[in-house]
């Protein structure tokens, strides 16, 4: 990687900035985001001046991008990102026949959801994010979207996790497979029980993924889906998510009473019990 203080590798920056600030409705949102004065933050655009160390890693979580990759030369960086964005759509990396087409099955479960599951990062803590279920012809399609707060709690500035994938339904089990919309650098495959009432709260089941933090390790976890409706005020939902305590209140205890779930003694599987 160059330097970040040379001239190039300056103005490659900006402009690799000026590229992702163009995925969001606006500069100002961005910063916000970021909690980063907007005045600063247009030296950045404007290949003024450079982030330090812990404003660049912010930025870099923020936008899901490492930090030698904002640092490169433009045009490589812009047909990086247009290889993800590629690689993203939904039929472009397996057979058309590889997954079966589920949308009649699936189509009662479209609409919103609340997810949580065990942090893999934070002993004790819930991650709640917030998932929708789509009907695209004959696919259901899911889009997640995950708030974690930046660097120091006091900063209160958090970054969204986008994730993209596809719903099916196999062998009485619904399955869920996303990875990072961004980067691209990670999977998460849920399994979860199907509901065969009419109408339904919760869905649990068991999640397989990778962890957020640095070491970015394998890791399995029960999971649970709160069924919002198809319509929601999605600005507030989202809102609400972030990493809580277990036993916090915006933890439902039906969710608390599913995540907690341990192996009897003797047992090594994970298996999430049936309610």
């Amino acid at each position: 990687m160059l330097s970040s203080n040379s001239p190039r590798s300056a103005q490659d920056f900006s402009q690799n900035l000026r590229l992702l600030c163009g995925y969001y409705k606006s500069v100002a949102m961005v910063c916000r985001s970021l909690d980063i004065n907007r005045q600063q933050f247009n030296k950045y655009l404007g290949a003024q001046a450079t982030p330090s160390l812990f404003t660049l890693r912010k930025i870099c979580a923020f936008f899901g991008v490492d930090e030698d990759e904002i640092f490169s030369e433009h045009e490589s960086f812009r047909a990086l990102l247009n290889r993800q964005r590629t690689a993203r759509e939904p039929d472009s990396a397996v057979p058309t026949d590889f997954f079966p087409s589920s949308a009649q099955e699936l189509s009662k479960y479209q609409g919103y959801y609340f997810v949580y599951l065990m942090s893999p990062s934070g002993s004790g803590e819930v991650i709640k994010s917030i998932t929708r279920l789509t009907r695209s012809g004959n696919k259901i399609l899911s889009k997640t979207y995950e708030r974690v707060r930046l660097g120091d709690d006091q900063l209160k500035s958090f970054g969204i996790n986008k994730y993209r994938g596809f719903c099916f339904a196999s062998s009485d089990l619904i399955y869920i497979v996303e990875r990072e919309y961004l980067s691209s650098r990670g999977y998460i495959w849920s399994a979860l029980y199907p509901s065969y009432r009419s109408r339904f709260r919760f869905l649990n089941g068991l999640v397989l993924g990778v962890s957020g933090d640095n070491f970015r390790r394998p890791f399995g976890a029960q999971i649970v889906f709160e069924y919002l409706g198809e319509s929601i005020d999605r600005r507030n939902a989202l809102s609400s998510c972030s990493c809580f305590p277990i036993d916090a209140p915006e933890i439902p205890s039906e969710v608390r009473a599913r995540l907690l779930i341990r192996p009897s003694e003797g047992e090594f599987n994970l298996v999430p019990p049936l309610f």
